[in-house]
């Protein structure tokens, strides 16, 4: 433990040396701040909302009416011959007009707020697809940052690891020197030493590719100094509860909210065609002023004035379409429902799978901690017993390995088990949450 606690306080040492330089420290919560902000497809998503949001109006609906103003100018030309006479004589006529003209749709068989309130359902579909992309989003970058998190302290294993076999080399040098140690002993010290600085270097070499794939999701420049995780631990929710998860799964599922959405939407766009039975009014209106001028018989006239009317229609025989896209869409809403039940069982099954993997990894939690525990307090005592020659090199290169192997499956059931909390939390709609992670 000595050991360790020196090697802890190195790594404050160089991490407080690189603070100097500007490296970046990172906790959970600045991390997905980051991400919000950053993200491409946060900021794709955001802006297909914007769309849907901006086409959710009544005039998009057309329930508004149309107002289209005109302007303009006709003129003509021709020689005209007076009866009895051989002349001919020019004239000229010209007109003008200027004016208004508007359309509104009075009723459609109710198709007009069907159509709005679709658009306000789509509008809705719209942010949900938004939170969707965010809540993958943040999950995956906690993910990754758990993932990172766990390079970081299997890197300072491996070099505590590494420290311990250069204390053997060390030793083992020296009794090469005095002769109370063979060559050979000497020789695979070295050896183990080398061997576990390029397990370091290979596994540090790992950690930096991962490295470079965060700051892609966080539009980090690459070229920055690493950054630095504050976390300590894995800060595992211990609490997590099978019958509690399903209920808050089933409500605030972002995808089946979707799916459910979808149902909605359906719904409305039949109620759009079933509209087409009904009769439709229209209401029609212009007002403008109209000039015109004939050189002929120097005649001018000008008109400035309403006019206005209504239309009825009523649709008789289309071919028998009106009833075949009745029938489509009554298909379209069964496979609707059909799609949440769908998504339904795929949730759920999602949830117990992720949760049997959650509970097999905690339930391994005491068991590897002991083991880490127990292989720690061997290492230290076969490090004693080396140095006064009662196990050869061999046998504590063997208690190395065990405790070096107890650690990374400690390490591993505490990263899996996160893994599975962070995928349960996203299938809950809950997974920003981790935002406000202390």
């Amino acid at each position: 433990m000595n050991l360790r606690n020196s090697f802890l306080l190195l790594l404050s040492s160089i991490a407080a040396a690189a603070n100097a330089q500007d490296t970046a420290l990172y906790t959970l919560p600045m991390t997905l701040e980051t991400l919000l902000e950053n993200g491409y497809s946060i900021k794709f998503s955001r802006n297909r909302e914007e769309v849907l949001s901006n086409d959710a109006t009544y005039g998009n609906a057309g329930m508004l009416p149309k107002v289209n103003a005109s302007a303009g100018y006709s003129g003509a030309a021709n020689q005209r011959q007076s009866v009895g006479e051989k002349h001919y004589a020019n004239t000229f006529g010209n007109s003008y007009n200027v004016g208004l003209s508007g359309t509104w749709t009075l009723f459609d068989g109710w198709g007009m707020q069907a159509s709005y309130s679709r658009l306000q359902e789509m509008k809705k579909n719209g942010e949900l697809s938004a939170k969707l992309e965010i809540e993958s989003s943040v999950a995956q970058t906690t993910a990754m940052y758990y993932e990172l998190l766990h390079r970081k302290f299997r890197l300072e294993n491996l070099s505590i690891m590494l420290s311990l076999s250069r204390e053997r080399l060390r030793m083992a040098t020296e009794k090469y020197l005095v002769g109370a140690h063979s060559q050979l002993e000497l020789l695979q010290a070295q050896v183990d030493f080398n061997a576990d600085s390029s397990q370091l270097v290979t596994y540090r070499q790992g950690t930096i590719e991962q490295l470079i794939r965060f700051k892609k999701q966080l539009l980090l420049p690459f070229d920055a100094n690493d950054v630095v995780f504050t976390d300590t631990s894995f800060n595992l929710n211990e609490n997590l509860k099978l019958e509690e998860l399903k209920a808050v799964v089933l409500q605030s599922n972002t995808s089946l909210k979707i799916f459910d959405k979808n149902r909605t939407i359906t719904d409305l766009e039949r109620a759009q065609v079933e509209a087409a039975r009904y009769p439709y009014v229209n209401l029609n209106a212009s007002y403008g002023y109209t000039y015109s001028h004939n050189t002929y018989n120097s005649s001018s006239s000008d008109a400035l004035g309403l006019s206005y009317g209504v239309n009825i229609g009523f649709k008789v025989y289309d071919g028998r379409n009106q009833r075949r896209m009745e029938k489509n869409i009554k298909v379209e809403q069964r496979n609707r429902d059909l799609e949440y039940e769908q998504q339904t069982q795929q949730t759920l099954a999602d949830l117990y799978l992720l949760y049997s993997s959650y509970s097999s990894y905690m339930n391994l939690l005491g068991l590897e901690r002991s083991s880490r525990e127990l292989s720690g307090r061997k290492v230290s005592l076969a490090m004693e017993q080396y140095r006064l020659g009662q196990i050869t090199s061999l046998e504590l290169r063997e208690h190395q390995r065990t405790h070096l192997d107890a650690q990374d499956r400690l390490l591993n059931a505490m990263l899996q088990a996160k893994l599975s909390e962070i995928y349960i939390m996203q299938l809950c709609g809950i997974v920003l949450n981790y935002m406000n992670a202390e």
